[in-house]
């Protein structure tokens, strides 16, 4: 029997951070167990219970890759969030090894990649299924499972920016207190190399993203701003 292996990312819709694309997998018995634990979509989890997920899914075989904000800026999102997700799977192939070829692979569709990732997948001697989705992860655990990893990832990463930067919100685009941050560090002359500076969003705010100079400043001085833990993530 092949195993059931989900793939899903967190963070592409963000203007801060990197985008986060997980390969989780597991076998046909194992999906009693997971939806027991409260295995399901992550946008329907809170932080806490994502990263109490989080650790009962780091049992299982997963892999991780990301997508950062300068390449995103750089090149088309699809075709680098296609090859991250042919990278997770050839990482997840090589720790399988022949289990993983028969394996049913479920994605969560992010845009008309079917064939050309069952082109690549073939290099691998893929021999399974390959189902592309929109809205796997509430319909497949395993995908919902791949989608909970990537999502406490991107809140952990999202902590630490924090307290580098000193981020504020979410780091999507609707949150007003995002936005309030991204003005006020843009209009001080400090250009993050954290923000992904070719969306729209920031034209529309006259955020003036051109002329904006880069600034590095040291980790010091940006923890002068004070540190935020755990308890700080809002």
């Amino acid at each position: 029997m092949g195993l059931r292996v989900g793939v899903d990312e967190a963070g592409r819709g963000s203007l801060v951070g990197e985008l986060f694309v997980v390969a989780f997998a597991m076998r046909d018995d194992d999906e009693k167990l997971l939806v027991d634990y409260g295995v399901r979509d992550s946008k329907r989890l809170s932080q806490s219970k994502r990263a109490e997920l989080y650790a009962v899914l780091r049992k299982w075989p997963f892999t991780v890759s990301s997508i950062a904000p300068h390449e995103i800026d750089l090149y088309n999102i699809n075709r680098l969030e296609l090859d991250a997700v042919f990278k997770v799977l050839r990482v997840l192939a090589l720790r399988l090894g022949g289990e993983f070829t028969a394996s049913r692979i479920v994605v969560d569709k992010f845009g008309d990649v079917d064939k050309e990732l069952m082109k690549m997948l073939k290099r691998l001697s893929f021999t399974g299924t390959l189902v592309v989705e929109e809205g796997a992860d509430d319909r497949y655990v395993e995908v919902s499972a791949a989608s909970i990893i990537a999502k406490h990832l991107r809140d952990r990463r999202l902590q630490v920016l924090r307290s580098i930067y000193g981020v504020e919100g979410s780091g999507y685009p609707g949150d007003p207190r995002t936005l309030e941050w991204l003005e006020e560090t843009l209009k001080s002359g400090v250009k993050p190399p954290i923000i992904r500076y070719s969306w729209a969003t920031l034209e529309r705010f006259g955020l003036r993203v051109r002329k904006a100079r880069l600034t590095f400043k040291t980790l010091d001085e940006y923890l002068d701003r004070g540190m935020r833990g755990e308890d700080g993530i809002r």
